[in-house]
């Protein structure tokens, strides 16, 4: 039985983001967001089919004419097109035409937990609304019984 539960993580990284966000913690807020994102699209991708390895992780090496999507969100961001392809492709673009502002994610980096504060962009904003939209998504995409 697969380790990996990438809605759950989901909700919970968007659950936490908020309590930090709420405790003026922004800086680790931005990074839960993005992780919230990163597993949203990843459960979708997954739901609608692409290869996983035993614990439920996107495949390491995809079968050929697969994109790899073992990517934080920033770089996930930067091929959407593809993975909007490769949805279609699923009958995913349904879901993924609920997250329009997911492109916000473009300057979010995981290494932005290492950074000075002053140094991360100004972006929370931004990036709460496309988690609130991936949110919003997976919550249909249930409904749907697409995701469980």
């Amino acid at each position: 039985m697969p380790k990996i539960d990438f809605p759950a993580s989901a909700k919970r990284h968007f659950q936490d983001a908020k309590l930090l966000e709420e405790n003026s913690r922004i800086s680790n807020a931005g990074q839960l967001y993005g992780f919230c994102a990163e597993c949203g699209i990843k459960a979708l991708l997954i739901s609608h089919g692409y290869p996983t390895d035993t614990e439920g992780s996107p495949a390491k090496n995809p079968p050929s004419g697969e994109i790899s999507i073992r990517k934080h969100i920033n770089q996930l961001v930067a091929i959407m097109t593809q993975i909007d392809a490769s949805a279609s492709g699923r009958s995913g673009a349904k879901y993924l035409a609920l997250i329009p502002n997911i492109g916000s994610f473009v300057d979010w980096s995981v290494d932005h937990r290492y950074y000075a504060k002053h140094q991360i962009p100004p972006s929370l904003p931004a990036w709460k609304g496309a988690a609130t939209e991936m949110m919003q998504m997976m919550d249909m995409a249930i409904s749907d019984g697409v995701l469980i």
